[in-house]
């Protein structure tokens, strides 16, 4: 009974996640089809029917799944959606922007909802929530319904006419009264391929105007063909149509309005009938499909098992090289070497394979953050415009899902703060439309996203005398400017004097920095008052197998990530440097900050001061020198959280598995980066605006350009 009961239990779950994965596809393609007839509503264009056919299609499966799953509200929602986009399909309302608003709120509370369905407590409400919304659906509907016109009635055949529905009807009416041209194509396709040919001309059509209706229709073919009448609307004349479709003159018929003279009337349609039973043929049930949905846990335990294996391929090579030091196992010795060869080969080629499927574009993160604008204008009233670039450049799935709350903290501000409002910007001599650029590119190993806008910009000021009122800051305490806009990132830090819908409440801005740094990645920020604001995430590209260099530090060893290792450097004393109380190292006439990595974690038994290794450590536009005792060689590496105290360790990303050195700690190198340079940032423009620096160590370009402007 026990194992009957827990096996029920997974069966659940494993239908849980199943319709879970189902909605969430579900909403993302209403998403889709909402942000393109937002775009054609603020083109002053009208709704596509094939975008709204689409919504009322995921209206009608998101009913269904939410009814069989027991979750009424939902349900309901999504049943109260499929009759508000009937009557768009049938004409009885316009999709104006408040309709699109509700649309948009319909697909944000069911998201909601969805996240919300273990959560016996987070669930509390929603179903008023949801009721209050279908009564506002409602009340829009009632206030934008509209009377169809009539249309002008067609030489078609009435047996035609009869087996249309009532949406196509609706269709046939929309394009006559819009002046396009009404046509019935004919075509013959082979019986035993017809559905190819069918899908192909339809297409065709489909870019040269509208496929209203597809009707089997009798007439002279083959006894191997079948014959199919197209409704089509389109605005281009007859000639250009039958050259463009690539069909004769012959199959093509218009239909004119009713009491037309004789001589522009063209010859009615055949009646469409049912094709003969000996006609019929069984359609293949295969899917056409070749695309899998798989969990990303799937995806996770298929990594860690690659990981295992890349373990046990450094122990293979271990005994290789064992048995080739023996004379009498030596032949052995080779053979194990050249399998370990052979291994090594298609571990790398599986490796490559599994990270190539948990890659996947940002697009899918930029898209969501296109339809949050679009609202935000709505609320706040403010003339901008969302540019995105390099939506197609990739990186690992779990990190894209962990970037979309960053991503619109940041946007939201963006909007809410930073641009100025439309009379505002006119009045400091700016357009009176604002520019939020959204780009991400790949650097090295890495991938940055910058969110740049041309608003008002941060005031140093500002921040500083809140940092003090908040008691962040003490009242004689002096930092700089870049060091005042870190304070950005303190958690309940402000500058806004109200709170608003979208922003101002002090949260959000240290999220980010604390989500980009559980991925490993760092986030800076540059400002100029009345000039705008950029933000910079430098990310790296996955968070899976990655190629490790291992360090010691005494008896110690780590790992570090090798995509943020520039080079190594055997260390020689003489080119150390103090400044400020920091050891730097001339190298190639720039200056790098060194940390010693038995200072940062107090290590004992390490090297002598001047002794040792410098990895050039790289994350974005930041360099440091980390100072290790010896090298001790690269190695794949899965990277697993550490469980219990040592959980918290800043500059500690996790632990990995190193086969004879056992369980080896990985270092968190955005982490070490980001707190040693921004402390070495702040000196050096101490020192420009004033100080005096005890070495002639260079100086920081990047502090004296700022100091500058």
């Amino acid at each position: 009974m026990a194992a009957r009961g827990q096996g029920g239990r997974s069966r659940s779950a494993k239908a849980r996640r199943e319709f879970v994965s189902e909605v969430e596809e579900i909403l993302e393609r209403m998403r889709d089809d909402l942000a393109r007839l937002a775009e054609q509503a603020d083109a002053g264009r009208g709704s596509d029917p094939e975008i709204v056919n689409g919504l009322f299609r995921s209206a009608h499966s998101l009913k269904g799944l939410s009814g069989m799953f027991g979750l009424d509200g939902m349900s309901e929602l999504a049943h109260h959606l499929e009759d508000v986009l009937d009557g768009l399909r049938m004409g009885r309302a316009v999709l104006d922007a408040p309709g699109i608003a509700l649309f948009d709120e319909s697909v944000t509370l069911v998201s909601s909802t969805l996240s919300k369905l273990d959560d016996e407590t987070g669930r509390e409400g929603l179903e008023e929530t949801l009721g209050a919304l279908v009564a506002r659906i409602d009340a829009w509907t009632r206030s934008g319904a509209a009377e169809e016109p009539e249309a002008a009635e067609l030489d078609l055949d009435p047996a035609m006419l009869r087996t249309l529905t009532e949406y196509e009807e609706h269709r046939l009416g929309e394009c006559t009264r819009s002046g396009k041209g009404i046509y019935v194509v004919e075509a013959d396709f082979e019986i035993l391929s017809f559905e190819e040919g069918l899908a192909e001309l339809g297409a065709a059509i489909k870019e040269l105007g509208e496929l209203i209706s597809t009707l089997p229709s009798p007439g002279e073919s083959e006894a191997s063909q079948i014959r199919f009448s197209m409704l089509v609307a389109s605005e281009l004349a007859v000639p250009d149509l039958c050259e463009q479709l690539g069909v004769s003159p012959e199959r093509v018929h218009q239909a004119r309005a009713v009491g037309a003279p004789e001589a522009e009337r063209a010859p009615a349609a055949p009646v469409p009938e049912a094709p003969a039973e000996e006609a019929a043929v069984e359609t293949s049930l295969k899917s056409i499909s070749e695309t899998v949905r798989v969990d990303i846990r799937k995806l996770d335990e298929l990594m860690n098992l690659v990981g295992e294996l890349v373990t046990q391929r450094g122990a293979v090579k271990a005994i290789a090289a064992e048995l080739a030091q023996d004379a009498r196992t030596s032949r052995h010795g080779l053979a194990l070497a050249k399998v370990h060869k052979t291994l090594e080969r298609k571990l790398q080629e599986l490796q490559a394979g599994v990270l190539d499927v948990r890659m996947v574009p940002l697009r899918q993160v930029f898209d969501k953050l296109v339809r949050v604008t679009r609202r935000l204008r709505l609320d706040l009233g403010k003339e901008v415009a969302l540019e995105i670039r390099g939506a197609d450049t990739e990186l690992d799935k779990l990190i894209v899902e962990e970037l979309v709350d960053p991503l619109m903290h940041v946007v939201r501000n963006a909007y809410d703060h930073a641009i100025e409002s439309p009379e505002e910007r006119a009045a400091a001599g700016k357009p009176r439309e604002g520019r939020v650029r959204v780009e991400a590119f790949q650097r090295g190993n890495d991938v940055v996203i910058q969110l740049a806008d041309d608003g008002r910009g941060i005031d140093a000021d500002a921040v500083r005398a809140r940092a003090v009122a908040q008691g962040l800051l003490g009242v004689d305490e002096e930092i700089s400017d870049r060091e005042a806009l870190d304070l950005i990132f303190a958690p309940g830090l402000s500058t806004r004097a109200e709170v608003t819908e979208t922003s101002g409440r002090g949260v959000g801005m240290d999220v980010v920095r604390s989500n980009i740094a559980a991925l490993g990645g760092i986030v800076d920020v540059e400002s100029h008052p009345g000039r705008g604001t950029t933000l910079s995430m430098t990310l790296p590209i996955t968070l899976a197998i990655i190629q490790a260099l291992i360090v010691g530090v005494g008896e110690q060893s780590y790992a570090i990530p090798l995509n943020s290792v520039r080079e190594t450097l055997l260390l020689d004393p003489a080119d150390v440097q103090r400044s400020d109380g920091r050891e730097m190292l001339n190298l190639r006439g720039e200056a790098l900050l060194l940390r010693r990595l038995a200072d940062e974690f107090g290590l004992e038994g390490a090297a002598g001061s001047d002794k040792g290794y410098a990895v050039v450590l790289g994350l974005g536009d930041m360099r440091l020198g980390l100072v290790v005792d010896d090298l001790r060689g690269q190695q794949d590496t899965v990277i697993k959280p550490i469980q219990g105290p040592a959980s918290k360790v800043r500059g500690i990303a996790g632990a990995t598995e190193l086969g004879e050195l056992g369980a080896v700690l990985v270092l968190d190198v955005s982490a070490l980066v980001e707190d040693a340079v921004r402390g070495r940032e702040a000196a050096s423009e101490r020192t420009a605006d004033g100080g005096e620096s005890t070495s002639a160590a260079p100086s920081d370009a990047d502090s004296e350009r700022e100091g500058d402007e």
